[in-house]
């Protein structure tokens, strides 16, 4: 007997944004937050402008070898939309200290 799924319809709403903001933050070997919780977060982008690999989580015990997102030398994050995850990322580097150039829209 064979079966019969009828297509589907679905609606995705996208919340759109008027307003970014930059997020300051400092890496080093140490984690540490670098984007605080918003609940009015719509989205947001990292880009990793240092010569090393940025080590992300939204977690406070991440390592260079446990973390969520690892974004290489020149490399972009974005989160998913649709206020998917509104909390704190914690940041951490392999060696030396810097910063990344993060966006958050609202």
């Amino acid at each position: 007997m064979p079966l019969y799924n009828p297509p589907a319809t679905f609606n995705f709403p996208v919340d759109s944004s008027s307003t970014a903001t930059e997020v300051t933050n400092s890496l080093s070997t140490t984690a540490s937050e670098i984007i605080p919780a918003n609940t009015n977060r719509k989205g947001l982008t990292i880009f990793n402008t240092l010569n090393q690999t940025v080590y992300i989580d939204a977690v406070t015990g991440l390592t260079t070898t446990n973390y969520m997102v690892a974004i290489p030398a020149g490399g972009f994050y974005e989160l998913p939309t649709n206020k998917i995850y509104t909390g704190h990322f914690y940041g951490i580097l392999a060696s030396g200290t810097g910063s990344v150039e993060i966006r958050e829209f609202t």
